[in-house]
């Protein structure tokens, strides 16, 4: 495994703990939709700066190349951020929620990506599987 392979796994990994973290502690008097707002403005002002940055090309050729999968996931990010925030509202404990979250979408994730990438479902993953299933039983319990 090289550098290029492993760092995008660690940036994810330090990201999700720092946004959980983050959305555990979000005021319970702000509004969900008007926080999301705010990080989403913040994150466009970033996201601008990281593409001057990176970019060879003008905007206008760039964004020529956005496709309806972009637009998508804007729509399912506010969902899963939105979504977060409320459960930890909702008295989610942080070691829990997240876990049984990622744990389901680990298990619907295998599903999908056997039917629609033709990924295999080795023993190991099947096995993974029921221990993901049990370790939600168990938390749970």
């Amino acid at each position: 495994m090289n550098v290029s392979y492993l760092v995008p796994l660690f940036v994810v990994i330090i990201c999700n703990v720092c946004y959980h973290l983050i959305s555990k502690n979000i005021s319970n008097t702000t509004n969900t939709f008007i926080g999301l707002f705010i990080t989403y403005g913040v994150a466009c002002l970033i996201s601008a700066l990281a593409f001057l940055g990176t970019s060879k090309d003008y905007f206008t050729t760039e964004v020529t190349k956005i496709s309806i999968s972009n637009i998508l996931l804007g729509l399912v990010v506010v969902g899963v951020e939105g979504g977060y925030i409320l459960m930890y509202r909702g008295g989610w404990e942080i070691s829990k929620g997240s876990l049984i979250a990622n744990m389901c979408i680990a298990i619907i994730l295998l599903i999908f990506g056997a039917l629609l990438f033709k990924e295999g479902i080795t023993i190991k993953k099947a096995m993974g599987v029921a221990l993901c299933i049990t370790g939600i039983f168990l938390i749970n319990k």
